[in-house]
């Protein structure tokens, strides 16, 4: 009957020198790590690069363009004095011709200006990335905390079942009590071996997705030691306002808001002039071997403006500007869709931290006397004077108390960091 307890007290040996082996690491190693590794968001700064190559100065710069061209031509010429003459002509030309777009009704300002925000988007959706990978290591950093404090209450769960257990198998042995009560403190027992077990299974599962969010490969070299300590308490009316000026999400939408009406002005400037300058220099030259003048030359530079103008279009560009308005209109919704989304999220979200604060006090208090009385009710059971089954009611209430403070303090420190992130303060 002592084999399997030996087992499971090998393996938490074992399991614990592990860990404790490895090196431990604060929160921000851990952030910074992932932010250096992860795939995602490395595919976000590329996107991002090439937003930032795609904002150039060629909607006003002049394009040059060099052409040249070499071409032979055999004739055989026949008719009914002659029987057939062969005629070839070579041709050799070569020129180089710049154009530039001078005005076309600020199209090309309103180019520049759109992949400036295209660039300022990309820069946006790489902070957004950012933040939800701060606050996924955040999640998993603390939930590792709960996890081995879940352990550590097993683990003295077990340790008083045991003593129980080796108590009653003595009171068995000196016939003071029944063999049904030894058999249901070996069943208290085993009940808390397997919690042990899977609590352990708990853990390890919560070290190997900590592994997988640093990108770190497929063995655990880290260790947690730390507590959950919450800020004080954050003020709501403070928080709106940084969220209506700094939410991520929120300058994103107004950047495609704004993007929307550089949109419209390009659909506009199609209703404007296009006046552009050419210049160029050309030279070609042909060959008749079989003429008297063997060659003829023509070579010179070439300038001169160029003017378009869609008069009209069969009310095309009408049309499209009556769509980028409307684009421009449901860019500007979207904005307030969002605004009260994430408005409503902080309330909902303020009002869960604000309600886990205080269930945390009330556990934390619960957790005291339930150990208190934990206590007391070992020391009764030891004398006699308590059954096993009255003693287990009150290990199970430690349990559950403990429990209970660990999940409401999760739950708050998730909450304040999430009201962080609505507010843009993980990216500053």
């Amino acid at each position: 009957m002592r084999q399997p307890r030996l087992s499971l007290i090998i393996i938490l040996l074992i399991t614990t020198v592990t860990l404790q082996a490895q090196k431990t690491m604060p929160l921000d190693e851990f952030i910074i790590q992932a932010l250096e590794n992860n795939y995602s968001l490395k595919i976000s700064r590329n996107d991002e690069a090439i937003a930032g190559n795609n904002v150039s100065l060629a909607p006003f710069l002049p394009t040059i363009t060099g052409t040249g061209r070499q071409s032979q031509t055999d004739n055989n010429t026949s008719s009914s004095s002659s029987t057939g003459e062969l005629s070839r002509t070579n041709l050799y030309s070569a020129g180089v011709n710049l154009n530039w777009k001078i005005f076309d009704g600020l199209g090309m300002f309103t180019t520049y200006s759109r992949q400036q925000e295209l660039l300022a988007m990309s820069s946006q959706r790489v902070k957004i990335d950012v933040e939800n990978l701060i606050m996924r290591v955040c999640s998993e950093y603390y939930n590792i905390i709960v996890q081995q404090n879940r352990m550590e209450s097993a683990l003295t769960s077990l340790a008083l079942s045991k003593s129980r257990y080796e108590n009653a198998e003595e009171k068995y042995l000196l016939g003071v009590i029944s063999g049904l009560d030894l058999h249901q403190a070996r069943i208290d027992l085993n009940a808390d071996s397997s919690a042990v077990l899977m609590q352990q299974e708990t853990v390890i599962s919560a070290y190997i997705r900590m592994t997988n969010l640093l990108n770190a490969g497929h063995e655990i070299n880290f260790n947690i030691s730390d507590t959950i300590i919450l800020a004080r308490e954050i003020d709501i009316d403070s928080l709106r306002e940084r969220t209506l000026s700094y939410n991520n999400q929120l300058i994103l939408a107004r950047q495609g808001e704004v993007l929307s009406k550089y949109d419209l002005d390009a659909v506009r400037a199609q209703r404007y002039p296009n006046i552009s300058f050419s210049t160029g220099y050309n030279f070609s030259r042909y060959e008749y071997p079989w003429a008297a003048s063997s060659y003829s030359q023509t070579n010179g530079l070439n300038w001169g403006f160029n003017l378009s103008w869609s008069i009209f279009s069969g009310f095309e560009t009408n049309r499209k500007i009556a769509n980028a308005k409307i684009e421009t209109e449901s860019s500007r919704l979207a904005y307030l869709d969002i605004e009260n989304e994430i408005l409503g999220e902080l309330d909902l979200l303020y009002n869960t931290y604000r309600n886990n604060i205080i269930v945390t006090n009330f556990e934390t208090q619960s957790a005291e006397l339930a150990r208190a009385s934990l206590e007391i009710a070992m020391e009764r059971y030891r004398l006699g004077s308590l059954s096993g089954l009255e003693f287990r009611e009150y290990q199970n209430n430690y349990l559950n108390a403990i429990n209970r403070r660990l999940t409401a303090l999760y739950q708050a420190k998730i909450s304040e960091i999430g009201l962080r992130l609505l507010a843009g303060e993980l990216t500053e």
